[in-house]
């Protein structure tokens, strides 16, 4: 899953700037989305297995956050420096010039509604449902946010976190739903995509933010990972056979190859399906495989730090002429930050929810 997960991470990484060695793999959506079954795979499989018993709530939502927030803040950090650098050195400010550009049309509200979603996360991904208007410093709902001006979503400091909102709302209502029965899962599923159909061909806002940013239509693809987990349940005691293999090194080359897919309708709701069918086979393949977890860590904090190496470097890629090279100097840079983010971070982070969660067994 390690690998999975890693490729989804690159693929975004190549979505905001070039192909990797002529490779597009599944874009920014489509891995977004992917990233969300794999979310309710763990997820279910974790909360049925390990938090179980008084007091699991607060311990799973708050080792959760624990495992999210340390990285997060450290490149929100890196990323605010960085641009207070930019602005002084060389009078680029980037994403802070919005805040002096319109912090007095904005009012002390909204500033501190995109101030605290910019720390604590939460309200990220409604802010790509809003529009500002500066001329009477009032919000308004939008069903294309690429069609305001100013575009409410620049105000955030690290943009793609906004998945990490949605992962986060999923957090805190997953251990209320992933236990249920099958059949109750499978009706949520419907439901969530009935909706999802409504909004898009009935309402016709087939535009983003409704194509992936919506909650609620969103959770079905959580639903899926945790019908994988159940999968997964029946298949796990069975030895590794070779249509693991098969169904396993078929689901990884559609992600690699998704490009030369040709388009069609339901492309990639497939896609989807062929994912909740095929991670139980990969995770039971790559389970026990230490360097698959250790290359699983670094997709994290490569998605999260990489819009901060592409700030970084893209004058001077622009510069040197190296546009066409863009995607794998990003890629590079940002798995050696990663490497010091997992070393001085998440591992020492790692230890600590570990411990709590070994309390709550001892308990």
């Amino acid at each position: 899953m390690g690998l999975l997960r890693i490729l989804l991470a690159l693929a975004v990484v190549a979505a905001h700037t070039k192909d990797l060695f002529g490779l597009k793999l599944t874009g920014g959506a489509i891995s977004v989305e992917l990233f969300f079954i794999i979310s309710g795979f763990y997820m279910t499989m974790i909360l049925e297995n390990k938090y179980t018993g008084k007091g699991s709530y607060s311990l799973f939502i708050s080792n959760r956050f624990l495992r999210i927030y340390p990285i997060y803040w450290v490149v929100l950090g890196l990323t605010i420096t960085t641009l207070t650098c930019s602005g002084v050195i060389v009078g680029n400010w980037w994403n802070l010039e919005y805040y002096f550009q319109y912090f007095q049309s904005m009012g002390i509200g909204i500033f501190l509604f995109q101030l605290l979603t910019n720390i604590f996360l939460f309200g990220q991904d409604i802010v790509m449902f809003l529009g500002f208007n500066p001329n009477n410093g009032t919000l308004f709902f939008t069903h294309n946010f690429l069609a305001t001006e100013p575009q409410f979503w620049k105000f955030l400091l690290i943009p793609q976190a906004w998945t990490l909102s949605v992962e986060l709302t999923f957090y805190l209502i997953a251990p209320f739903i992933v236990r249920k029965k099958t059949w109750i899962i499978l009706c949520l599923i419907l439901c969530s995509i009935l909706l999802k159909f409504f909004i898009y061909f009935y309402i016709g806002w087939n535009k983003d933010p409704w194509t992936y940013r919506f909650f609620p239509t969103e959770i079905a693809l959580f639903l899926l990972g945790t019908i994988s987990y159940r999968i997964y349940s029946f298949i796990k005691d069975k030895q590794i056979q070779k249509k693991d293999w098969i169904i396993s090194v078929t689901f990884l080359a559609s992600i690699l190859f998704y490009q030369f897919i040709p388009a069609f309708d339901w492309k990639n709701w497939l896609l989807f399906l062929l994912a909740t069918l095929s991670i139980p086979s990969l995770f039971k393949i790559s389970k026990n495989s230490r360097q698959d977890a250790k290359l699983g860590e670094y997709s994290y904090p490569v998605y999260i730090v990489h819009m901060l190496v592409i700030l970084i470097i893209s004058p001077y890629v622009r510069r040197l002429g190296l546009e066409n090279s863009k995607g794998v100097l990003v890629a590079i840079l940002s798995f050696g930050i990663s490497y010091f983010l997992i070393k001085y971070v998440s591992e020492p982070i790692e230890l600590i929810r570990k411990q709590r969660s070994q309390k709550l067994k001892a308990g």
